[in-house]
């Protein structure tokens, strides 16, 4: 085997090899690597390990393996595939199906543990490598019509050498994975059912939510697509439009076919068809809000698992061979819907949400759900020596609060992507003392104790009215929940973006704040600070501008919080 500009070649290798390179690629993913020094080494090689080891324990003849499967895509492309097949004879002659895709920046390898238990149980698997990466042909296409038709190219190369069974195709994948399956279930009337792990519903809304361009994960992706794959051009063109907000209606229409939301109409028209979607609440690349408003519009039978982690973080430890939540519904739900095994997985709550710092799930009926609703709290302005205050009741003055960029504050998410990590999985939230939010380049507002917990259930919107002296804008609005010593735990955040203003013209402003699941107890209070500037997202100008918060009678500054009655 050889390891050439980050993809593998091989012939039929034996599945200690085959193990060695999912491990290696598996350890690409953001959320492995992000630990540095002999200690992120160490963490790396023992994933490798672990996806050996689990390999070769589901490796025990029950399935054969085959990693030198080639697929001829419609221009010509050859496309690179791995097959799994049930030794046992199946008694209808024909077995259930499923589909791995890989994540962005990686390969066929990456499911060879879940394929291997998926085929011990009677599945045929074939996990291929999408155009642009490992050692397909082609330049990437990022879930664009080319992917969709290499898509139906693999379900054509299995019917024709493989004893597949046409009524029961599945699909899945992580991330990039994810969303070329919820377009594929959605467009492919072949493919019954998907099971889409930290995907997404709009891509433009991923990159480039409330006009702010992530400019970490993009980053991150475009040179990714560079150091493992064999990216289209357009990809950190389109990239760099977002950065410089040029030519948005252009690259909003290139993501809008690259984003199941668009299909939705077809999916939710289609016979029989249904969709399992798990995704993390720290995910600041695939919001969360995005997820859930995608999957309020479908209609087919569904499941959501919204999950504590950064992007892909809860998923991967099916790929190490681990137990858990995400993968186990998986597995279920395969059975369920391809082999018509009754195994109680439709009668489990349909939504269910784990709360902040690895905490318990909560189940809700659906989403929206019957039992969340909005609360409205009114924010006051700040004095002169005092924080703003947030209320129940409205606000009587009118004022404008101002402050200046140029310079970030103690309200922050923290050192990106590793805050995250250490949050969601090592329980070391991010923290500050919010007297030490400068007041020349941020604004806190802090409530009175609660009387009773308040239990977030989705998302919070901050909703009011600023103005900007150069008519751009950067806008973090920070959550909090403040204990008895005052030390303020960031719960969620969002962020929001003007660049097209006028100088000083007012611009009413809505911030939908991460979703989450979370309980602030009684005798703790609230608290948002709201600044110019956060390490994950990119400014609109590197020019020191004045931010007025405007507040007034009509219409109120509001923070608004979906929370479960």
């Amino acid at each position: 085997m050889m390891i050439v500009g980050g993809s593998f070649y091989s012939c039929k290798s034996d599945s200690s090899q085959n193990a060695e390179a999912a491990a290696l690629l598996a350890s690409l993913d953001p959320s492995l690597a992000q630990a540095s020094g002999n200690k992120g080494v160490s963490e790396l090689e023992d994933s490798s390990g672990q996806i050996q080891n689990a390999f070769a324990q589901e490796s025990d003849g029950s399935f054969t393996f085959d990693n030198t499967i080639k697929v001829t895509a419609n221009d010509g492309v050859v496309l690179e595939a791995s097959l799994f097949t049930p030794s046992t004879p199946s008694a209808t002659g024909k077995y259930p199906t499923v589909i791995f895709v890989n994540s962005w920046a990686l390969n066929k390898y990456e499911y060879l543990v879940p394929a291997a238990k998926l085929a011990k149980k009677g599945y045929i698997v074939l996990s291929y490598s999408t155009r642009g990466f490992g050692a397909s042909g082609g330049l990437i296409d990022t879930a664009g019509p080319k992917d969709r038709a290499d898509l139906s190219k693999i379900i054509d190369w299995l019917l024709a050498n493989t004893q597949t069974d046409s009524a029961n195709i599945g699909i899945s994948g992580i991330s990039y994975g994810a969303g070329i399956s919820l377009a594929g279930v959605s467009t492919e009337p072949r493919i019954k059912t998907a099971v889409a792990m930290s995907g997404w519903g709009n891509l433009k809304r991923s990159l480039y939510g409330n006009d702010t361009p992530r400019l970490i994960w993009g980053l991150l992706l475009v040179a990714s697509s560079y150091i493992t794959g064999k990216p289209d051009p357009i990809i950190a063109q389109n990239f760099g439009k977002l950065l410089q907000h040029t030519d948005i209606d252009s690259v909003t229409t290139w993501a809008a076919d690259r984003s199941p939301e668009t299909f939705v109409g077809q999916l939710n028209a289609s016979a029989g068809k249904s969709v399992l979607i798990s995704n993390n609440f720290e995910d600041y690349l695939f919001n969360p809000n995005a997820v859930l408003d995608y999957y309020s519009k479908i209609t087919v039978p569904k499941k959501l698992l919204m999950n504590e982690g950064i992007h892909a973080s809860a998923e991967i430890g099916g790929i190490l061979g681990f137990s858990g939540t995400v993968w186990d519904n998986a597995y279920d739900w395969f059975d369920y819907w391809l082999k018509g095994i009754n195994n109680g997985i439709m009668d489990k709550p349909q939504v269910t949400f784990q709360k902040r710092f690895a905490g318990p799930r909560v189940t809700l009926p659906s989403w929206p759900s019957p039992t969340v609703s909005d609360k409205t709290f009114y924010l006051k302005p700040r004095g002169l020596f005092t924080n703003g205050e947030i209320g129940t009741s409205q606000n009587t003055t009118v004022t404008n609060t101002g402050i200046l960029s140029g310079a970030d504050t103690a309200a922050s998410t923290g050192f990106p992507l590793l805050a995250d990590i250490l949050a969601s999985h090592a329980d070391i939230p991010v923290t500050t003392n919010l007297a030490l939010v400068s007041r020349v380049n941020g604004i806190v507002y802090q409530s009175s104790n609660l009387s009773s917990t308040l239990k977030i259930r989705g998302k919070m919107f901050w909703n009011g009215r600023i103005s900007s002296s150069l008519g751009k804008a950067n806008v973090n609005v920070y959550f909090y929940d403040v204990d008895k010593y005052g030390t303020a735990t960031l719960i969620t955040h969002g962020t929001s973006t003007i660049f097209d203003a006028g100088w000083y013209e007012t611009k009413d402003m809505s911030i939908d704040l991460n979703a989450v699941a979370y309980d602030v107890p009684a005798g703790n209070k609230i608290a948002i600070a709201i600044d110019t500037f956060d390490s994950q997202y990119a400014v609109p100008t590197v020019l020191i501008y004045g931010l007025d918060v405007k507040h007034s009678k009509t219409p109120q500054t509001t923070l608004v919080i979906q929370s479960e009655n």
